[in-house]
């Protein structure tokens, strides 16, 4: 089955998509997924980004759970995972997964994060770095002053249209952030993100609460103390989260790895998931 077979498969309609596992943490609970081999080589820990959820992995938790215990979760008030009322932090975020990395068993873990994960993975590093054995960033930044802001099709992109449909929003949202040539030669690819993305869709409230938690965020201080195996990943055509932040990180994290895919916007574990998960692999399995 090809790749874009496989996100289609799963993006169809509601009943092909598994039912998630749940752990409680204390308060509330954490929805995820998990596929493992019967003797895992260690655990990795897939956080998404702003706006998705556990799904936004389906195209590595297969490929990786092949040798790793492989595990994504749905975030507080996102997905499958408990609502909320009051906002939180990144830094709240990081208290989560930390409390389910215990919960399950699964600490120490290889940690993945794309964007906003990406954010929660920092503060997972500063916050719980005995539960972290390596740290993959992918498209995100430190925060603080330092940070370079979106350009204009990013900052369009932070502003979804809640009169759209959830597909209609997810089609508008992914053409903003992913590279213009990718969006054009691989149609299919938004048909199966717009298909999935009726799936337990953010409310404006929960969306307005997640995109202030992301402001909270800022580790600019905590690099370079940080100890922990790093990779950095970044397209340097990224709207979003714009390459220099990218940069940012690989030259103030102590010793981190960094791999530039040219041409590539927000999301290279679509825009480039073959590369993009050998690169990965190959990493993790140095740690």
């Amino acid at each position: 089955m090809t790749n874009h077979a496989a996100l289609n498969e799963t993006a169809q309609t509601h009943p092909h998509i598994p039912a998630p596992k749940r752990v409680d943490i204390g308060g509330h609970s954490l929805a995820y997924d998990e596929i493992a081999p019967e003797h895992p080589r260690g655990n990795v820990l897939f956080l998404t980004g702003l706006g998705s959820n556990r799904l936004g992995w389906r195209l590595q938790l297969p490929v990786f759970g092949q040798t790793y215990r492989a595990l994504s979760i749905d975030h507080r008030d996102t997905g499958d995972s408990d609502p909320v009322d009051a906002d939180y932090s990144t830094a709240d975020q990081a208290d989560d997964a930390a409390a389910f990395l215990r919960a399950v068993n699964a600490a120490p873990a290889h940690v993945v994060g794309i964007s906003m994960g990406g954010f929660v993975g920092l503060n997972l590093a500063v916050r719980h770095p005995e539960l972290v054995r390596s740290l993959t960033l992918v498209s995100t930044s430190a925060g603080g002053a330092g940070h370079v802001h979106p350009d204009s099709a990013g900052m369009e992109a932070l502003r979804p249209d809640f009169t759209l449909t959830p597909s209609e929003r997810a089609r508008r949202t992914y053409s903003l952030i992913m590279a213009p040539d990718f969006v054009a030669a691989q149609p299919e690819t938004l048909d199966a993100i717009a298909a999935g993305a009726s799936y337990r869709p953010l409310t404006p409230e929960r969306y307005a609460r997640q995109f202030r938690s992301t402001r909270t965020h800022d580790v600019t201080g905590q690099l370079a103390g940080l100890k922990v195996p790093t990779l950095v990943v970044h397209g340097d055509a990224d709207p979003l989260v714009r390459y220099e932040n990218g940069q940012h990180l690989a030259a103030q994290i102590p010793g981190a790895e960094f791999i530039t895919y040219q041409g590539v916007g927000h999301i290279p574990t679509l825009e480039r998931v073959g590369e993009f998960n050998r690169d990965v692999l190959s990493f993790i399995s140095k740690h």
